[in-house]
């Protein structure tokens, strides 16, 4: 029996060489084919990061070009039509190569379609055009450059803040005989209170769209005292009752129409200032 021993050990020691030897050769080879996959997906990863780097550049060139195509945009207000605003654009382009058309592009927030103006050349890298803008609506703006390529400004909001001074603070509220309406005017300092341009003549109150039938507003200074009952300072502001008969309990909405000392008139919905 123990010659048998002896040869059965080295059978099976024999066996266990063999197979720790084809599981090394196997395991080289896995960590061969996993080294070399590593290797093309670190080149992939560097082609893709080479790509995504040049793409985002090429935005980023993109962007930052159509932000420099104008140096500044800026609106005059020339008189008030029925509709809305005569204005005059006028564009400070940062350059111009050859002889493109310059064209003003503008929208109301709900259009699809942009109005287009071409901008008469008033001086070097200036150029101006007059246009209309309705009372009723929010608009958007871009400069276009058309020529041997098109190119083109960021999109831009056309506030009326832009062109003319700034809406007073106003509030409303029902009570038992109608509707009580307050207005302050916005004034930043005093030299902005003295301003002709900024300074107001009259605000009316339109309800339901009536233009034919208008509320005036009274002007009020109310003296201000601290907690020893002394003066501080006036709260001016404008105001007006409106009975319930002026809107047959039916309001649908309601307009404030400034009219400033400059002649600039200001029509706007204030109908979500009510005060609850």
């Amino acid at each position: 029996m123990k010659r048998y021993i002896m040869p059965g050990v080295l059978i099976i020691f024999s066996i266990i060489l063999i197979y720790q030897s084809y599981s090394l050769k196997t395991i080289k080879e896995d960590l061969e084919n996993i080294k070399s996959t590593n290797t093309s997906l670190e080149e992939e990863v560097i082609l893709l990061g080479s790509k995504l780097s040049s793409e985002i550049q090429s935005t980023l060139e993109e962007e930052l070009g159509k932000s420099h195509l104008t140096k500044d945009v800026s609106f005059k207000l020339n008189k008030n039509t029925d509709k809305g605003y005569d204005l005059t654009v006028r564009a400070e382009l940062s350059e111009l190569k050859g002889n493109p058309k310059v064209i003003f592009m503008y929208k109301s927030e709900n259009a699809k379609n942009w109005q287009e103006l071409e901008l008469k050349k008033e001086r070097e890298l200036s150029y101006v055009g007059n246009f209309d803008l309705s009372y009723d609506n929010d608009y958007k703006y871009k400069i276009v450059i058309k020529g041997d390529k098109a190119e083109s400004s960021d999109v831009e909001d056309l506030e009326k803040y832009l062109f003319m001074p700034t809406s007073p603070n106003v509030n409303w509220s029902y009570n038992n005989d109608g509707i009580y309406f307050s207005a302050y005017p916005y004034i930043e300092d005093e030299a902005e209170e003295e301003s002709h341009a900024n300074k107001i003549k009259s605000i009316e109150i339109m309800l339901n769209d009536n233009k034919e039938k208008t509320y005036k507003c009274e002007y009020n200074k109310e003296p201000m005292y601290d907690e020893n009952n002394e003066f501080v300072d006036e709260n001016n502001h404008y105001e007006a009752n409106i009975p319930k008969e002026a809107y047959n309990n039916k309001l649908g909405s309601i307009k404030i129409k400034v009219t400033y000392e400059s002649g600039i008139i200001n029509i706007e919905d204030v109908t979500n200032k009510l005060i609850e």
